[in-house]
């Protein structure tokens, strides 16, 4: 007799699943499988066929939580912006971000960033056409990931998100970016 697999595409039962593990409380140690199953509606069967090990089950819920951040906040980019009109629609598709899908922005803040995300890349990119038109001080990807995600993760982190918040955070990074 052959295996029944779900008709389910495997790509959104992993998005069930990490909406459901964030509901949760994403640490994954304080959840059993079964409860993980339950809380996504896939049967334990399912889960163990996707994700053998709660290790396995880990690095799945990352890689979507980051790509789920990559396609929302790295579309591409109308052509010939100016440096400030390139960071002002990165920052808005950061907030719009945070705001629309606040567990899992949560859930990312609370996850190093790795020197090889498309985050660090970008940064990297934008750090570097900062510097050579002399508008942005010198700064590594690293260091204007930091002053970008530090304080926004700190506001994911305290569920303290607000337009308001997030426009004066824009504003102050902004400013600690530029070279006055």
């Amino acid at each position: 007799m052959a295996k029944r697999r779900s008709p389910e595409p495997i790509s959104a039962i992993e998005d069930r699943l990490l909406r459901a593990s964030v509901a949760l409380g994403d640490n994954l140690d304080s959840v059993s499988m079964p409860e993980l199953a339950a809380a996504a509606n896939i049967a334990v069967g399912t889960l163990y066929r996707i994700a053998p090990s709660k290790s396995v089950l880990a690095e799945i819920l990352d890689a979507r939580a980051r790509a789920l951040f990559d396609r929302h906040v790295f579309a591409p980019f109308p052509a010939r912006l100016s440096l400030q009109q390139r960071f002002h629609l990165m920052w808005t598709r950061l907030a719009d971000f945070a705001l629309q899908e606040p567990d899992i922005a949560a859930y990312l803040a609370r996850k190093p960033m790795g020197h090889d995300s498309a985050f660090i890349k970008a940064s990297a990119i934008f750090a570097r056409d900062g510097a050579s038109t002399g508008e942005l001080k010198a700064l590594s990807g690293e260091e204007l990931a930091a002053i970008v995600w530090g304080p926004l993760s700190a506001l994911l982190r305290n569920h303290a998100c607000s337009v308001e918040s997030l426009k004066q955070l824009e504003q102050a990074a902004w400013d600690g970016l530029r070279r006055i």
